[in-house]
C-alpha cells in the first residue's frame, strides 16, 4: 500500500511539471514573439547542459533579463545575438525557437501520468475498503 502512495505522489509530480511545460510551450506555440537576445553569462550545468543568462527588450520596450536551458553547444557566446521566442504575457517565458517544438512529448506525459495516478488512486481506495470489510 505504501507504494502506491509513492506512486501516486510521484504521478502527481509529474502531471504537475508536464502540464507546466505543455501550457508554457502552448503560450509560445499560439502568440509567441520572436526577437533577438543578448548571450551575458554562460553557466554550465553537472551534466554538462549550459544555461545561458540572457537579455532582450520585447516589443513594447521592457527589458527582460532570464535565464535559458538546457544547451549541450550554447547558441551564441557571451555578448553574441541569438533568437528567442518569449510570451508577450508572460515575457520570463522565453525558449529559442528549436525549443519551442509541438507539445507531443509533454502532452504525452500528462496522459501517462494522470492515468497512472488515476488507477493507484483506484487502487488505494479499493485497498482500503477491503481492508475496511475485513
Amino acid at each position: 500500500m505504501f507504494g502506491l502512495v509513492i506512486l501516486a505522489a510521484a504521478s502527481i509530480l509529474v502531471l504537475w511539471l508536464s502540464w507546466r511545460i505543455l501550457q508554457g510551450g502552448r503560450a509560445l506555440r499560439k502568440r509567441g514573439i520572436r526577437t533577438q537576445a543578448r548571450c551575458v553569462n554562460i553557466a554550465g550545468g553537472p551534466n554538462g547542459n549550459h544555461k545561458l543568462t540572457i537579455e532582450f527588450t520585447t516589443d513594447c520596450g521592457q527589458g527582460v533579463r532570464t535565464t535559458v536551458a538546457p544547451f549541450d553547444v550554447p547558441p551564441a557566446r557571451v555578448g553574441g545575438l541569438f533568437e528567442v521566442v518569449y510570451d508577450p504575457r508572460e515575457p520570463v517565458n522565453v525558449l529559442t525557437p528549436d525549443q519551442v517544438g509541438n507539445g507531443r512529448v509533454a502532452l504525452c506525459f500528462v496522459v501517462v501520468s494522470a492515468t497512472t495516478l488515476l488507477l493507484s488512486v483506484g487502487l488505494l481506495a479499493l485497498s482500503a475498503l477491503a481492508f475496511m470489510l475485513g
